[in-house]
Formats: C-alpha cells, sequence, structure tokens
C-alpha cells in the first residue's frame, strides 16, 4: 500500500476519535479506544493476525472487545443514560471517517489487497453514508429540534451499508470460514495499521449508531 493510503487511514482514525470525544467527553472512553489501538498494533507487529486456518478467523478477536464493550452498555442502565447523552451532531459528524476508509478499500482493492465486492466498484456503498453525514451536519447545526424521522431512518441506511460490509470481509478474510471471493482474499487487516478497520474504526461507526438511537429514543421518551 502507498504511503498516501496510510496517511488517509490514520486521519480517518483521528478524525473517529475527535468525534467520539465531542460526542462523549469522555476521557476513560478515549483512553480505552487508543489503549486498544496501541494493543493491535503490537499483536499485529508480532503476526498475530496473519494465520488463515484458524477458527474464529483471528481478525474477531480485533473487533470482538469494544463490541462487547458496547453490548455492556446497553445493558445496563448507567451504560445506557451514557449513551443517551451523547452529542447528536458529534455522533453525526464521526460518519464522515466513512468517506477516507472507502478510498483506503478502493486502493487496498487496486493493490490486491481487498476484494472487489468490499469497494464501490462493487457491492459496497458505505461512502454514501460519509458523503451524507457532512451534509446532515450542516443541518443539525441550524435545525432545532431535529427532524428525528429523517435521522432515524439515515442511521438504518447506514447501519445496514455498515452491515453489509462487515459480512462481506467476514466471508472474504482467507478462514474455514470464507466463502466469499476466493480469488481475491481480504488480506489488508492482517497487519499494521489496518488491523485498525475492523478492531477500531468499525466500533466506533457502531456506537456512533448505537448511541444515537438511544439519544433520540430518550428525546422521544414522555
Amino acid at each position: 500500500m502507498p504511503l498516501w493510503s496510510e496517511i488517509v487511514f490514520l486521519f480517518a482514525l483521528a478524525w473517529g476519535l475527535f468525534f467520539l470525544f465531542r460526542a462523549t467527553r469522555s476521557v476513560v472512553l478515549l483512553l480505552i479506544v487508543a489503549g486498544w489501538s496501541g494493543i493491535l498494533i503490537v499483536m499485529a507487529g508480532r503476526g498475530f493476525f496473519a494465520p488463515t486456518d484458524t477458527l474464529p478467523p483471528r481478525p474477531l478477536f480485533a473487533v470482538g472487545p469494544l463490541v462487547l464493550g458496547i453490548l455492556a452498555l446497553l445493558s445496563m442502565p448507567a451504560g445506557r443514560h451514557f449513551l443517551a447523552r451523547a452529542d447528536l451532531m458529534a455522533l453525526t459528524a464521526l460518519h464522515v471517517l466513512r468517506v477516507p476508509v472507502e478510498i483506503v478499500l478502493h486502493q487496498a482493492w487496486l493493490q490486491g489487497e481487498v476484494p472487489r465486492q468490499m469497494t464501490w466498484s462493487g457491492t459496497n456503498f458505505d461512502i454514501l453514508s460519509g458523503l451524507s453525514a457532512a451534509l446532515l451536519v450542516p443541518y443539525l447545526m441550524r435545525s432545532r429540534p431535529w427532524g428525528r424521522r429523517m435521522l432515524i431512518a439515515w442511521n438504518i441506511v447506514a447501519l445496514l451499508l455498515l452491515l453489509n460490509v462487515v459480512i462481506t470481509a467476514l466471508l472474504s478474510f482467507p478462514s474455514p470460514l470464507q466463502v466469499l471471493n476466493a480469488d481475491e482474499p481480504l488480506t489488508l487487516v492482517s497487519r499494521a495499521p489496518y488491523i485498525l478497520f475492523p478492531g477500531v474504526i468499525v466500533p466506533m461507526v457502531l456506537f456512533a449508531h448505537v448511541a444515537a438511537f438511544s439519544r433520540m429514543a430518550r428525546s422521544l421518551a414522555p
């Protein structure tokens, strides 16, 4: 991968961390995500994610902890309160990172490290989530109260687009579970810094959706 793609990827990561903090104002959460990022970089550097014959696929160990953390927040009253207090505009702005992420994925396909199906040239249209989020942010800055129906619909569609690419990635990684893209396997995420795609970027985007739903549900509660 060319150096510029790594720079773009790290910019997307920094964008996500910045707006994650803006949305939650939680230093603890920021330190957890940053610390987990460091752990993943070290693990990738030692080749932990390289084996292709393990079950479950090794990248699942990267995505699992933060996703489980989101589920833990949803399971506790204090956690749901924390999610519902998040700033909706910052949560929406976080999704803009999906534009540079898709640029990097497209370049990775050109380099033979990502299947075409995972790019906008295939069946991944997640870049639309990032582009539309950039348009939604100024709307949220001007509009009070927010158009909740529109935001709920947008979050649902964007979440489905995220799930589409995540499922495709899981089934395209060379492992016993691979059933897609045997001629173009997903190898990018087995090394640093791109292990942070499943390990940090995906959980941050998922968190933004979950927190947005929680915030809007709270505002509708009697």
